[in-house]
């Protein structure tokens, strides 16, 4: 009864995993199919297809997230972990994270969960343990499929590496998800939540592509999360600790914050108006 809903709130973030059973399952499914998929694609590529990539214009390369189709890291940079895997990741997060506080609020049920001998402190902190938790299993997904993407393909890629660039997007994931989370507590509206998250990663994703074109402005890519996702090219170096250090503190941060923000804000009637 506690996973249907029930009042009964020893665990919360029980409850919310099962609540996204079906969003983790499609996303999971997902990252795993297409990490896979894109080994075996890689030793179909024409040489001519990897000549023409060289020739295209470096402000267009960096938009699409940059990586050099010669090499198989780099071809998986492109065509997976620059845009696809960050995104789906950060879908999943973002959507856990606003709905969180905000989407209780809106169904009512907030009160009645906070009618419970329960701190607000708890019930951030246990969802937050659900979005990570959730962060992990997509995780792993992405580093399974690209380890058989890599094996189906011939392609040698190392584990290790692989390991690194999917902690790294697991930890830029929670990073947008937490900063979902701190809306919800803040504002109690899970659209501006939304909006707001995936608005900011748009920004900053288009900070991180242009600045380092331009030598003067460079140095203020650094302010964008992708800069520690992605700046290191983890899958050819393998993991920079002081990079992920940077975005599980981005996460640690906005998650004090969300219970500072929700402990003070008055929580919405919704059946009042």
């Amino acid at each position: 009864d506690r996973i249907a809903g029930s009042t009964k709130v020893s665990h919360i973030w029980v409850k919310t995993v099962y609540e996204y059973q079906i969003l983790l399952i499609a996303a999971a499914y997902y990252l795993f199919l297409v990490a896979m998929a894109v080994g075996p694609f890689y030793s179909m590529i024409d040489e001519s297809l990897v000549k023409l990539s060289e020739q295209l214009p470096e402000t267009l390369m960096a938009l699409a997230g940059g990586g050099d189709m010669s090499t198989p890291e780099g071809y998986y940079s492109l065509e997976h972990f620059s845009l696809m895997a960050p995104f789906i990741l950060m879908m999943v997060t973002i959507t856990v994270g606003a709905k969180a506080l905000a989407g209780e609020e809106s169904k009512g049920m907030m009160g009645l969960l906070l009618a419970n001998p329960i701190s607000r402190s708890r019930v951030v902190y246990e969802k937050m343990a659900a979005m990570i938790i959730l962060t992990m299993i997509l995780g792993i997904a992405t580093f399974g499929g690209t380890v058989l993407g890599s094996l189906l393909g011939g392609l040698d890629m190392s584990f290790g590496n692989i390991a690194a660039i999917s902690l790294l997007v697991s930890l830029l994931g929670l990073a947008f998800g937490t900063l979902a989370l701190s809306l919800s507590a803040a504002i109690g509206q899970v659209g501006i939540a939304v909006f707001g998250s995936f608005g900011s990663a748009l920004i900053f994703y288009l900070l991180d592509v242009f600045l380092p074109l331009n030598n003067q402005l460079a140095p203020y890519a650094k302010w964008s999360p992708f800069y520690y996702y992605s700046d290191s090219d983890p899958l050819i170096n393998g993991m920079q600790w002081s990079h992920g250090a940077v975005l599980a503190a981005i996460t640690v941060i906005l998650g004090i914050l969300s219970v500072v923000l929700f402990q003070r804000r008055d929580l919405r009637d919704t059946q009042n108006g």
